[in-house]
This record gives C-alpha cells, sequence and structure tokens, in this order.
C-alpha cells in the first residue's frame, strides 16, 4: 500500500524544499482503485520523521471510504475525482500532493483571503516556516527559494482540468487574485490589501507587477552598483511609472540601507516614480489608508468611498492574513 500524504502535511513539505531536491522522484499518476495506507502502523512507519510536525496529525489521501481510518495521529481524506498526471511526486517510498494539488485540497480549510495568500506563496520565492524554526538551506532566517514552486497559470490548469471537484470553485475564485513573482510574505500582504476588491478587503487598485525588471543607463548603474534592478511592486504602464518599495526590519543594517538608497535612486533617475511602505505603516489602518490615496492618485485610480461594510472587511482581511502568514 501507498501513502500519499495532502493538505497541511504536504504544505509543510513544500515549505521545507528549495525548490524541488534531487531526491525528488517524477509526477505520478493516482488510479482512484489504488489501496492506501490508511491505518496510524502504515501511516507512521513509512513517513520519515523529518517530515511530521509532532504537533498535528499526518494528512493522508485516501481513494476509498471503506479504508477511513480513525486516530488522533492521522487525519484522512477521501478523494474520488479522476486525477491527472502531475498530482503528485514521488518522494523516498511515497507520494506527496504537487504543489497544484495541495493548493486545490486546501480550498475547503482556508479563507478566501488566506487561499489567495497560499496561492502567492506558491507562486513566489519566499518561505512561510513556524516561529523559531530554522531551515538548514536558508542563509538567514528569511528563507528564500531559488525558484517558484509553482506559478498562477499551472495552477489554474490544474484546477481547470478537473471536473466537479471538491473545493474546485473557491479555487477558481481565489486565482483571480494570485500573482506571480512575490518575495515576501510583507510584498504579498501589501499587495492585497492594495489590490483586493473592497467585497474583500481591499482597495480595489490594479494588478501590479512584482519584482519587475527595471532597465538602467549607464548614470543609473553607478547609482545602484548593479546593471539592472528590480522594484518591489510596479506599475509600468502609470503615468510616471510606479514602484513601491517595501522596507521591513532586514532594512536596517548600514550597508543594505545604502544599497537599498542607491537601488531607488537608480529607479527614480529611469523616471519612476518610488513610494515606499514599511511594517509600522502596513500594520496601522489609519497610516496605510493614507499611502493607500497616495498610490491611487499616483496610478490614477478613483478610490471607492468608505463604507462599513468595507471598513469591516478591512479589518478582516487584516486578521486572516496575520492568522495565516505570522501566526504559523
Amino acid at each position: 500500500m501507498n501513502t500519499y500524504l495532502s493538505h497541511h502535511t504536504a504544505l509543510g513539505y513544500w515549505r521545507e524544499h528549495f525548490p524541488l531536491d534531487s531526491e525528488l522522484g517524477v509526477p505520478a499518476r493516482v488510479e482512484g482503485a489504488e489501496k492506501c495506507a490508511a491505518r496510524k502502523s502504515d501511516v507512521v512507519g513509512s513517513v520519515p520523521e523529518e517530515f511530521v510536525d509532532p504537533q498535528s496529525p499526518i494528512d493522508v489521501l485516501i481513494f476509498d471510504e471503506r479504508e477511513r481510518r480513525r486516530s488522533k495521529d492521522v487525519r484522512c481524506h477521501t478523494w474520488k475525482t479522476p486525477l491527472p498526471a502531475n498530482s503528485f511526486f514521488g518522494v523516498r517510498g511515497m507520494y506527496v500532493s504537487s504543489p497544484e494539488f495541495t493548493f486545490l485540497q486546501l480550498a475547503n480549510e482556508l479563507t478566501v483571503a488566506q487561499l489567495i495568500a497560499l496561492g502567492c506563496e506558491l507562486c513566489g520565492t519566499y518561505v512561510l516556516l513556524p516561529r523559531g524554526v530554522t531551515h538548514p538551506g536558508a542563509l538567514d532566517e528569511l528563507p528564500k527559494r531559488l525558484s517558484p514552486l509553482t506559478s498562477r497559470d499551472k495552477l489554474k490548469e490544474f484546477v481547470e482540468c478537473l471536473g466537479k471537484a471538491n473545493g474546485k470553485t473557491k479555487a477558481k475564485r481565489a486565482l483571480k487574485y494570485v500573482v506571480d513573482g512575490s518575495r515576501s510574505p510583507m510584498e504579498t500582504m501589501v499587495y492585497m490589501l492594495l489590490c483586493l476588491p473592497p467585497m474583500l478587503g481591499g482597495y480595489g487598485l490594479s494588478k501590479p507587477v512584482m519584482n519587475a525588471e527595471i532597465a538602467l543607463d549607464d548614470e543609473a548603474r553607478a547609482m545602484a552598483l548593479r546593471r539592472t534592478c528590480y522594484g518591489d511592486l510596479c506599475w509600468p504602464d502609470a503615468q510616471p511609472p510606479l514602484d513601491i518599495e517595501y522596507h521591513g526590519e532586514v532594512h536596517v543594517g548600514g550597508n543594505q540601507m545604502k544599497s537599498d538608497v542607491g537601488r531607488e535612486l537608480a529607479i527614480e533617475h529611469m523616471g519612476w516614480r518610488v513610494i515606499t511602505i514599511t511594517s509600522p505603516q502596513v500594520f496601522d489602518a489609519a497610516r496605510f489608508g493614507t499611502f493607500v490615496r497616495d498610490v491611487a492618485s499616483a496610478v490614477r485610480k478613483r478610490l471607492a468611498s468608505p463604507t462599513l461594510n468595507n471598513e469591516l472587511a478591512r479589518d478582516e482581511l487584516r486578521h486572516e492574513l496575520n492568522q495565516w502568514m505570522f501566526d504559523v
């Protein structure tokens, strides 16, 4: 019998890999009739210890309701819809749900906002790890992937190819707002607060290009001490083009601050407007509102009149993002 890791256990696995380790097998097709390991003894015996969170049960997928077992250590999820070939990856004698399948599996367990944030994480290069946990492959406390695990197009293609799959409707709704290329959870949070529709807690601004490459001339290269620059959240079609730069705690170092200043001066030299934002501004609703008005003016967006429902939705969005991204 095979073990198929799913849901939060699969997500935990993908958060530990940068991005696809050499040990990873080829994508696997699974037939609905396959026998699955569901007993605690079978699952625990087949899953390497480092894949298991001792505080949480192991999520496994089964394809026959009769195989379900009840255990506080193993949580069984039944799947009945036919699956494409790239639904699982073979890893060390077991199967792990692909990033695309993991996204769909969690659709019914997360809010729409949290599912959007998960999509941006899977399509970005940052890694969310539990507090106090470090990764051996990380160079610092903010681990980065070499490349994203997936893309918005791949997520959309996977979801669309399934029939009446559980969670499909919510996943399709969330995918409307997932963006590629985010490099930090704070970039994702700023994007969502700015750009989600008011009913979801955002201000309804147009989508930016995340970490867009900005070409530099010789003078700008001398300022930035590099050949090219990347803006955090970019609106290249604005007049002038707009770049929002997030400055977090990692920017307090002197060398890093000099590098950021030189990079921003270079971007401005190339005709872009640069607006910076810091953590205190993001987490203070009133200060963020002032920031939004500045950004909206720069992209020629007329903000909707404030309503009680919109304010409540914004408070809820902040709560859900804090819970998902910073209380993991």
